[in-house]
């Protein structure tokens, strides 16, 4: 029971911060689920509920999404993620575990550093040219540990404004998430949920993405992600630690 009541707090705060940001979730889900479940039911999990809350999302933004834009991206991500999650099937849980607690070990410095999204964005056609590999090295790393967004975010915001790169992203990532999943069935990636508890927990994240989205607007984003970075410090560190 207890385990459950972790688990249902996580999926809250998870999904919450994928509403009021459009990105971060599997950050959250990833480091504390490998704590409570097998990495392979983590990373599978965190995917799952990506692409159901990615949907939704996307429903209500649809009208804002550049497909070409964002169909571009997931091409080259799709093509990272074949191979990453072939290597999440052969690599064992132990090294799974530190990798996943390195990579977000990393992100919640550069979140916990990075200033306010007020900077002067490039223009430069060279960096603009990056995004395919910029995109399949994000989907290498989604495959492997279910985490492709750190890439791919900080290489959108040196390009584009908040309110554009945060309604593709939903795009990106829900076809990002779909396709992800359909990798680790394939490659027999182990997802050991019950399926009262893949009920409980759409259900949770169904609340989190509503209160999300109602803060949206109240709160500082740059402070709120600053504490999110806080808390993503400490698992990351066990699981490197403690794998």
């Amino acid at each position: 029971m207890t385990e459950i009541i972790l688990a249902s707090l996580v999926v809250f705060a998870a999904y919450f911060l994928k509403a009021f940001t459009g990105f971060g979730p599997a950050m959250i889900m990833i480091p504390f689920f490998a704590l409570l479940y097998d990495p392979g039911t983590a990373i599978t999990t965190a995917t799952l509920y990506d692409f159901l809350a990615g949907l939704i999302l996307l429903i209500t933004v649809r009208k804002q999404i550049q497909w070409k834009f964002v169909f571009s991206i997931f091409a080259s991500l799709a093509f990272g993620a074949i191979f990453g999650s072939f290597l999440l099937g052969n690599v064992s849980d132990y090294w799974v575990k530190k990798i996943i607690g390195i990579t977000i070990f990393l992100f919640a410095i550069i979140i916990l550093f990075q200033k306010n999204g007020n900077s002067v964005k490039v223009k430069s056609k060279k960096i603009q040219s990056l995004k395919y590999p910029v995109g399949a090295f994000g989907g290498f790393l989604g495959g492997f540990i279910g985490i492709s967004g750190p890439p791919i975010i900080i290489y959108l915001k040196m390009l584009y404004e908040k309110s554009f790169f945060r309604t593709q992203l939903i795009g990106i990532f829900f076809f990002g998430a779909g396709w992800r999943f359909i990798l680790y069935r394939i490659n027999g990636i182990e997802f050991n949920l019950e399926l009262s508890e893949v009920g409980l927990f759409f259900l949770i994240m169904l609340c989190a993405a509503w209160a999300g989205t109602k803060l949206h607007f109240k709160v500082n984003e740059v402070i709120f992600n600053r504490i999110v970075a806080v808390l993503l410090i400490v698992p990351s560190i066990n699981l490197v630690f403690n794998a």
